[in-house]
């Protein structure tokens, strides 16, 4: 099942791309040292005789559906021989997938992204692959038109990752798999649209669903399920915990476009807030990411990705045996350097 999943994710580009991860446990492990990016997009279909007179944030005409998206694969080799100063044998491979529809006219809007990654990794002579990239998000957004530039929305997301995550390489329990956890969020509220840059959704309505299909993590209280009852006694649980869990609260979304805020360099951002109006309102969570592009010519890209988490509900071991946990700040940095060839994406 493994090879198979891998082998559909590869299908899923045409390109080659080096790329470096740094991120911290327990979500994911720790990539190698810096490597290059190469970033196939599949360009525009009508409209535009080349890629640089497409700008994919323009606003679309009344009544036209919208598509785009890019597709990645990447790769890495470092190979030692008699090498003073030490080092060991690696291999890297990494695909990823983002796609956008939207359509747009004088009395709604509607626009759904899919996002979706997986990277695996082979360190040393005697190394076992392990996972540096999983990610797998569906957001779809559908808004009534109030005026120029509000709508009344409503908002539907999906997140979660393929393939089981381990602590350590060689671990036989793992701390997360696919729908394990995995987040449901719904939304009712309203989008604030003053350019097709920036959207400011506010959802005073929002239904946060985390889901923990695995039943040892979903014991364990993990992800802010519910725990089971454990009797130290017999070593059994005496109850089950919860593999569902949800919370009403209120909701922000941000998110900013701007393909040039100096010459050639553009930026993508996302923000998302979320707090539980019945358990500690004062202790939002965060998810905050941030995309810098810096086009160095035609082909030539540097991608910088900082990404922010925290979640109140997420225990995470703040000393080396994990007899203390609690919330902490998430993570994640990605730096790519590597051939662009860029593509908008089509209209109709």
């Amino acid at each position: 099942m493994f090879k198979l999943k891998l082998y559909l994710l590869l299908l899923m580009t045409p390109s080659v791309v080096l790329s470096y991860s740094n991120t911290g446990k327990p979500y994911e492990q720790n990539a190698p040292d810096a490597l290059f990016k190469t970033v196939l997009k599949f360009g525009p279909k009508t409209g535009f005789s080349k890629w640089d007179d497409y700008d994919p944030y323009d606003e679309p005409s009344s009544g036209q559906w919208s598509f785009g998206g890019n597709s990645v694969i990447s790769t890495s080799q470092a190979q030692f021989s008699n090498w003073q100063g030490g080092g060991e044998n690696s291999i890297a491979i990494s695909t990823s997938l983002s796609l956008n529809l939207s359509y747009t006219s004088e009395k709604f809007n509607w626009e759904t992204n899919f996002d979706a990654g997986y990277g695996i990794m082979l360190q040393g002579k005697d190394g076992q692959w392990f996972k540096n990239d999983d990610r797998l998000e569906i957001t779809t957004k559908f808004g009534l038109r109030a005026n120029e530039k509000w709508f009344y929305t409503g908002l539907l997301s999906l997140g979660s990752q393929f393939q089981p995550g381990y602590y350590n390489i060689g671990d036989e329990k793992p701390i997360s798999e696919f729908m394990a956890p995995g987040y449901v969020m719904g939304s009712l509220g309203f989008d604030f649209v003053p350019s097709s840059k920036l959207s400011v959704f506010i959802g005073p309505v929002t239904s946060k669903n985390t889901i923990v299909l695995n039943q040892d993590l979903a014991n364990q209280g993990a992800y802010g399920v519910e725990p089971g009852e454990y009797d130290y006694f017999t070593g059994e649980y005496l109850t089950l915990g919860k593999k569902f869990r949800s919370e009403a609260g209120g909701s922000m979304r941000v998110e900013y476009n701007e393909p040039r805020i100096v010459k050639n360099v553009g930026i993508q951002s996302r923000l998302v807030l979320f707090s539980n109006y019945i358990e500690k309102p004062g202790n939002i969570d965060v998810d905050f990411e941030n995309t810098f592009n810096l086009q160095v010519n035609e082909f030539i890209m540097t991608n910088l990705i900082l990404h922010f988490i925290y979640d109140d509900d997420i225990q995470i071991a703040l000393d080396e045996f994990g007899e203390r946990t609690g919330p902490r700040l998430q993570f994640k940095q990605v730096l790519a350097v590597g051939l662009n060839i860029a593509i908008g994406g089509s209209r109709y």
